[in-house]
């Protein structure tokens, strides 16, 4: 009979997330396609914590990162169910049923792209505004009321639009942090 994992409270998921290793670990393992070496991943995150590359690390820093994921960070995240790993092969991989961290181990806050919605509405409104001043046939017999109500309006149902992908965003998220 296999043993189902237990659901990760709030303040489990922020012990587990408090060390930066583990994060990184995380991190790292989203990225990757299949599992990988605990070396590999150690000589990752070491070249990551020293800022340097793998091919500059020196011995003791390997080791070191090595020797806590081996004893620490690995068996705690596989005991939290985030992880597969096995010591024999020294395979560690995400679990593909693990529960949604990417808002604590990324550095998006997901509102990255708005700037540009924002960017567009106001180029297509300054170009509205300079085809009422330089007397395009069309625009120059609209009144600077219907053209100031239309630059209102565009910037208002963007807000609206941008303010509801936010809710939807918040209320999406598979792991949430409100309750233990």
């Amino acid at each position: 009979m296999v043993e189902e994992e237990p659901e990760l409270s709030r303040d489990r998921m922020f012990d587990i997330l408090s060390s930066s290793r583990r994060r990184y670990t995380l991190y790292y393992l989203r990225q990757q396609q299949e599992p990988v070496q605990l070396t590999d991943l150690a000589e990752e995150l070491a070249a990551w914590e020293n800022d340097t590359t793998v091919e500059e690390l020196s011995s003791q820093a390997r080791k070191r990162v090595y020797v806590s994921l081996y004893q620490t960070h690995a068996p705690k995240l596989q005991e939290a169910g985030l992880i597969t790993y096995n010591a024999d092969t020294g395979e560690i991989a995400l679990r593909e049923d693990a529960p949604e961290v990417e808002p604590f181990i990324s550095n998006s806050d997901g509102e990255s792209n708005w700037y540009r919605y924002y960017g567009a509405v106001a180029l297509l409104n300054a170009l509205l505004l300079l085809g009422t001043v330089i007397g395009i046939p069309l625009l120059s017999s609209v009144s600077p009321i219907v053209i100031g109500l239309v630059v209102i309006s565009s910037f208002l149902i963007l807000s609206v639009v941008h303010a509801v992908a936010i809710r939807r965003n918040d209320n999406d998220k598979s792991f949430d942090i409100g309750e233990p």
